[in-house]
């Protein structure tokens, strides 16, 4: 699993992501989104995973268990789908392998 990276707004981002950054979230300042880049759906899931249901099972060693029964796919939908954002698909520099499950940026406001 890729870890997904926090794109710096400071930074220059590709024009096809600003170009749908002005179209969904006009007059918004970057500094005001939170941009997050994922190589798939799998990672979102599994990164919850992670971060949120092992923390709060206090890591122990039977959360463990129930990875290989997890479907990281759906439970990254999910929780793309429990969040408010948008998702802007990575098709820059003809990305013959973009599908519907990633690559992409996840955009969310701040006080979301």
């Amino acid at each position: 699993m890729k870890s997904n990276t926090l794109l710096d707004t400071s930074q220059a981002i590709p024009e096809r992501l600003q170009q749908k950054l002005d179209q969904l979230f006009p007059g918004k300042p970057l500094s005001d989104l939170i941009i997050r880049y994922y190589s798939s759906v799998e990672d979102v899931g599994r990164e919850y995973f992670a971060e949120t249901v092992l923390s709060a099972c206090g890591n122990r060693p039977a959360a463990h268990f129930l990875e290989p029964f997890i479907s990281f796919v759906g439970l990254g939908e999910a929780v793309i789908l429990a969040q408010k954002g948008t998702v802007i698909y990575d098709t820059d520099h003809d990305n013959d392998s973009c599908t519907e499950t990633g690559p992409f940026w996840f955009v969310r406001t701040r006080d979301s």
